[in-house]
């Protein structure tokens, strides 16, 4: 027998259940934020909430045969976009509905903007129409974190960075990727308003990707919304995969350019009339939130007290084809966590590339330790990470060059040994002594190496040395002196 307070809860939750299967039968879209930011409207303000609504009733007629639509009345300017993935049905429904709620919300306002999950409409009395806006941004997230332990930063920002590559060029700028990580299954989407061009596009999605870090770190979902553009990350599928077109990958350079001009391409922020690179390699935001700046090599900074520095993440495509697909040719060695090969680059750049055991389990929190540790340190006695791949189940390091590989080839060769007299092993040993000196007591963190050997310091072309390989580094505390140790790591 139910007592009262028990009938009433199970009326409650037989409503609500009710009203939710009205809803889903109805395919009512799912509100998300409106903002009335324009000015209010003056004395002719009557005339101008009668010119809106008729403007507004037209969107909605055109909803059923086009995913987007720009138009124009006495001088007030609106637009309507569906997301990529939804039907004719869907996508009319929604615009219906927004205009009717953002008409309700902000008809004393001459901008505003409404998002939908399933789509946005937005009007103004200045014409925004192909001008790349990022405000207002709207940052929202799952409030239950993935796990007790956060979820890599740089998952997300690589899926979204992939997208964020090939959005410009897909039709009807709009892109989604899922992707197997260790934690499960990962969904991504991205999309730009179509009156804007490829160079618009890239920009504000960038800008938005440089906000992850203020919202999304260790969450389960999150979508980050600006009148311009759009990115969503998930790990459920809440995009339709049977309407999807296949995105186009980002066009080649044509075949007579000349190296030349690909260098000044891939190389530093464009100029406004520059033409549009090769997207081999993708802009990366820093993991702690500071800002990038947007260019063909496109470059995240993260800084410490020490340095700047520049981070990339690389398509999995363009580090085969810098390593003639890990060729043995181009095989350096071998390490405890996986080989090492030498790459170039298509501006003629060399790089070492760490390749860490596929598909299995063996080196990924050595992987996940080395690229967070590296993107907080910066000396010129410590290798140089210039940036990561984590696709196709590899996780790859992408490090600066050494000319004369690691210091190991020299002391035990007893040729190259006569190379290294006393004056050349007093700098090596300064520069190891300079860069322990850092990692110990000078850098933010407090790091202790764990495996320093020969073979862990690599020389440059001028035979000044690099330490290396932090899979197995450990981080203390600033005052810290001793800590227990539950395994042996490190070379036997």
């Amino acid at each position: 027998m139910f007592d009262t307070q028990d009938t009433r809860a199970f009326l409650l939750l037989l409503i609500s259940t009710f009203l939710l299967t009205i809803s889903s039968i109805n395919g009512q879209p799912s509100y998300n934020h409106c903002d009335c930011s324009g000015p209010d409207n003056d004395s002719d303000s009557a005339n101008y909430i009668d010119n809106l609504s008729s403007l507004l009733r037209s969107l909605s007629s055109k909803a059923f045969t086009n995913s987007f639509y720009n138009d124009t009345f006495n001088q007030i300017y609106s637009l309507y976009l569906c997301r990529g993935d939804v039907d004719a049905t869907t996508c009319q429904n929604c615009v219906k509905t927004a205009s009717q709620e953002i008409q309700k919300q902000c008809q004393s306002n001459k901008t505003a903007i409404i998002w939908y999950d399933e789509c946005i409409v937005r009007y103004s009395n200045l014409n925004f129409f192909g001008i790349g806006q990022t405000t207002p941004m709207v940052l929202m997230w799952n409030a239950q974190n993935t796990s007790s332990r956060e979820e890599p930063p740089w998952e997300a920002v690589g899926m979204i960075s992939e997208l964020l590559a090939n959005a410009p060029y897909a039709e009807n700028m709009f892109n989604t990727s899922e992707k197997k990580l260790d934690s499960g299954y990962r969904y991504g989407l991205v999309q730009c308003s179509r009156d804007m061009g490829r160079d618009e596009c890239r920009n504000c999605l960038t800008q938005l990707r440089e906000n992850i870090s203020q919202c999304c770190n260790g969450r389960r979902g999150w979508q980050i919304m600006c009148p311009s553009c759009y990115l969503r990350y998930e790990d459920h599928q809440f995009y339709n995969h049977k309407t999807l077109a296949p995105s186009p990958p980002p066009p080649p350079p044509p075949p007579s350019l000349p190296p030349s001009l690909v260098v000044t391409a891939l190389q530093g922020p464009p100029e406004d009339d520059q033409e549009e690179g090769t997207g081999v390699e993708i802009l990366l935001n820093d993991l702690e939130g500071t800002t990038g700046t947007c260019c063909m090599e496109a470059h995240m900074h993260a800084k410490d007290q020490d340095h700047s520095r520049e981070m990339h993440y690389f398509n999995f495509t363009a580090i085969l084809a810098a390593t003639n697909s890990f060729s043995d040719e181009n095989k350096l060695g071998e390490g405890g966590f996986g080989p090492v090969y030498k790459g170039k680059l298509l501006n003629g750049k060399e790089v070492a590339v760490k390749r860490f055991w596929a598909k299995s389990g063996q080196g990924h929190g050595e992987f996940e330790n080395e690229v967070m540790l590296l993107v907080k340190l910066q000396h010129k006695n410590l290798v140089r990470l210039l940036g990561y791949c984590t696709e196709e189940d590899e996780k790859l390091l992408v490090y600066e060059y050494m000319a004369n590989t690691s210091l190991d080839s020299f002391l035990f060769d007893p040729t190259k040994s006569r190379q290294l007299d006393w004056a050349k092993r007093t700098a090596i040993v300064g520069g190891i002594a300079r860069g322990l000196l850092y990692l110990h007591e000078d850098s933010r963190l407090k790091i202790i190496h764990r495996d320093l050997k020969a073979s862990n310091i690599l020389l440059d072309e001028e035979m000044n040395p690099k330490i290396s390989d932090f899979g197995t580094a450990r981080i203390f505390g600033r005052n810290q002196i001793d800590a227990n140790t539950s395994r042996v790591v490190g070379t036997l």
